[in-house]
């Protein structure tokens, strides 16, 4: 394990060099993208030896001396060792302390984060140099680094809600980068309008937490479930078990933890882009490439899984909770296939992946396979990493083309693209065979999903059986879109990537630049942005063979120790080694049968895709145009909204308004206008106006002294 002061590297000295985005006009932009380059770039060197230092010492503490000693130290009962930095929030029983908070979770996260990031920032220098505004670029960057570390290594809710909000702002800032823009700025809006939907849910399952167990801290609210100690609900007199705990909600009596569950997972759904809330994901693709690659590949999106597993021992005692975040997971790993299938913008076909993979994410999680979903997180960071990095090499090589109709015949003007996305695309279908060790890094992480989902649901696990299944026809067609990308992009006759106006010029690429005709042949990168492809690629093809034993083949227990609950309790990892034989052999007959149709369709009769999208089925219309999820947002929550709004505002000016404050004014000046209109000047008008007030006065003195007897 690394020393304290190593930890505090990695997460405090992101967050330091991205001030210096604000004083990059008195500095340059080169020192700028040298300082947040180079810090990040340490922090993942750092963060990758402390992972393979602590999983050799933690697992292999036999022969590993002193290194093993630290690991086992730092991994204690509670699976966690904090570094308190100073103390934040102490108002009564609330206590919220900044701290770092190191545990197997942590450890993993802060590599992937890292290594990512810095890997992204060194691909940044290639694909931004021709940006004017680029050191405010690196600055964002690695803004986002640090707050998806202090989301991470938080120890209590507060400063985790920091981070979450962090990563929030911070995304809005990188897509809605090309701020001139209509596009990044649409895009970037509607992620932060979605995500505040989740965040709602996030904050509520924060103030749960504090009602039933009167701590935000991680520690003592974990440890209350794990024990099952009595807690009383604030406002309940009744004291109770924690896994037994009732409280009022909506005038109905709920199991706490069922409550505090849903809650967070709300939270969870929004920044991890799941089904009803993912509608933000494909239009983040508005923002520069390595930002694409930096959301879906490391962070942002990953926040949400992050979240579920570390209150694991929360969803391991929960039905409808954990219930909730299986079908949701697997409903959207169905659902952004499907989509995934008739995109024609190459992000985007990546980015409906990214959201099915994390429905994967959250099923195995559901399920209780926490351990098989962190699995998949840390091999998904690599190859969507390179996958999108990659993308963007083409992009960069076709002068800002993103369409792949207008692409075709690549793999000869960039062949170590071309090997990169190959290598990429094999990864993300989890190609290996079974029983042996001979696979990518998406087939050990992704089987291991799908067993453990087939097993669960032996075992009458809620929504274990859909899950498998809905798994497995995702994996189909995972399968069939990644090939089409491969094919519509590097293969078969080479498209025009010319770019003209009506009037024959050059037309203006995303960064605002102009481009020569000669300039519009199809080139490979640079070598600063193949470096990160050629290091990404090792991880996609070897990340899930090394890490295997470790993180879900028999060592789990030890390397997750007290981090993940079902580490040492859930036996969901161990029943999915008692499957049918054909539940292992399942996936790779998907996979191929995806591999066959995308072949027969996108190589060897290439324009028989095209024809399809040209016939305008009911089912290619449907995906195509993502299930209308936009379109019926925009005419229900968006119009609604409007009108809702419009009504209220009339009732406000009308009603409130004109009774109150408009009301008394307007009736004040018509009174004032009938007063001054008997301002005439004339003598004999204020005579008559004396006389009869005297009259007036004096009748009404007359009849309070009697009157006639």
């Amino acid at each position: 394990m690394l020393p304290d002061i190593f930890i505090l590297f990695i997460v405090l000295a992101p967050g330091i060099v991205a001030l210096t985005g604000l004083v990059h006009k008195q500095i340059g932009d080169l020192p700028v993208m040298f300082l947040t380059t180079g810090v990040v770039l340490t922090a993942g060197a750092l963060s990758l030896f402390q992972l393979f230092a602590y999983a050799a010492g933690i697992v292999g503490a036999e022969g590993h001396g002193e290194a093993a000693g630290h690991a086992v130290e730092a991994v204690a009962a509670n699976g966690a060792h904090v570094i308190t930095l100073l103390p934040w929030i102490d108002v009564g029983n609330f206590h919220a302390n900044w701290a770092i908070r190191i545990d197997a979770l942590s450890i993993v996260m802060m590599a992937v984060i890292t290594g990512v990031s810095g890997l992204v920032h060194l691909y940044s220098w290639g694909y931004m140099s021709e940006d004017p505004h680029r050191s405010r670029f690196f600055a964002y960057l690695s803004l986002f680094t640090f707050a998806m570390l202090s989301l991470v290594v938080a120890d209590n809710f507060i400063q985790l809600f920091f981070g979450w909000e962090g990563v929030g702002l911070a995304s809005y800032l990188l897509i809605g980068f090309w701020y001139t823009k209509k596009a990044p700025n649409d895009a970037s809006i509607k992620a932060f309008v979605t995500n505040r939907v989740g965040d709602f849910g996030l904050a509520l399952g924060i103030m749960a937490v504090f009602f039933v167990f009167g701590s935000v801290e991680f520690e003592p609210v974990l440890s209350a479930i794990r024990e099952n100690a009595v807690v009383t609900p604030m406002a309940f007199a009744e004291a109770a078990p924690a896994q037994e705990a009732v409280i009022e909600f909506l005038g109905q009596r709920v199991y706490a933890l069922e409550l505090i569950g849903v809650l967070l997972f709300i939270g969870a759904m929004g920044k991890s882009a799941q089904f009803f809330l993912h509608v933000w994901l494909p239009d983040a693709m508005e923002g520069p490439t390595p930002v694409s690659a930096l959301i879906h590949a490391a962070t942002m999106v990953t926040a949400g899984v992050y979240l579920v597993c570390l209150m694991s021992p929360l969803y391991e005692h929960t039905l409808y909770a954990a219930g909730m975040v299986t079908i949701v997971g697997a409903v959207t790993a169905l659902y952004a296939a499907t989509v995934g299938m008739a995109q024609n913008d190459i992000k985007r076909v990546i980015a409906y992946s990214t959201c099915s993979q994390l429905g994967y994410m959250f099923f195995a999680a559901g399920i209780g396979a926490y351990e098989a979903a962190m699995f998949h997180l840390f091999t998904h960071a690599f190859f969507k990493a390179l996958l999108f990095l990659g993308a963007g090499s083409v992009i960069h090589g076709m002068h800002h083309e993103q369409d792949m109709r207008k692409m075709g015949g690549l793999a000869k003007f960039m062949p170590l693209t071309y090997a990169a996305m190959l290598i990429g695309t094999i990864a993300i279908i989890g190609l290996g065979i079974p029983h042996t060790l001979i696979g990518f890094s998406g087939f050990f992480s992704k089987d291991a999903i799908l067993e453990s989902a087939f097993a669960a649901g032996e075992h009458h696990v809620m929504f274990g059986q859909v899950a498998f299944w809905f798994g497995i026809v995702a994996a189909l067609l995972t399968s069939f879109y990644s090939w089409r990308l491969i094919y519509m992009t590097f293969h078969g006759p080479q498209a025009s990537a010319e770019h003209h106006d009506d009037h024959g010029l050059a037309a203006a690429d995303d960064h605002g630049h102009k481009h020569d005709d000669h300039a519009h042949v199809p080139h490979e990168s640079p070598a600063i942005m193949l470096v990160p492809l050629a290091l990404l690629s090792l991880g996609a093809v070897f990340a899930g063979f090394y890490f295997h034993d470790w993180f879900v083949g028999g060592k789990e227990s030890a390397f997750w120790g007290g981090a993940i609950y079902s580490a040492a309790e859930n036996h969901v990892l161990h029943d999915r080694h008692n499957v049918p034989e054909w539940v292992l052999w399942a996936p790779l007959a998907v996979t191929l049968a995806g591999f066959v149709i995308a072949t027969m369709t996108y190589f060897f009769n290439r324009g028989f895709g095209k024809r399809i999208a040209d016939s305008g089925g009911p089912l290619h219309t449907l995906f195509s145009n993502k299930w209308y999820f936009d379109e019926l947002y925009n005419a229900t929550l968006i119009k609604g909204s409007a009108v809702l709004g419009n009504l209220f505002w009339k009732a406000d000016k009308k009603i409130i308004d004109g009774v109150g404050p408009d009301g008394v004014s307007s009736l004040t000046r018509w009174g004032a206008r009938r007063i001054s209109a008997m301002h005439t000047g004339y003598l004999y008008h204020y005579a008559f106006v004396i006389i009869g007030a005297a009259l007036v006065f004096g009748a009404v003195m007359w009849l309070r002294a009697g009157g006639v007897n």
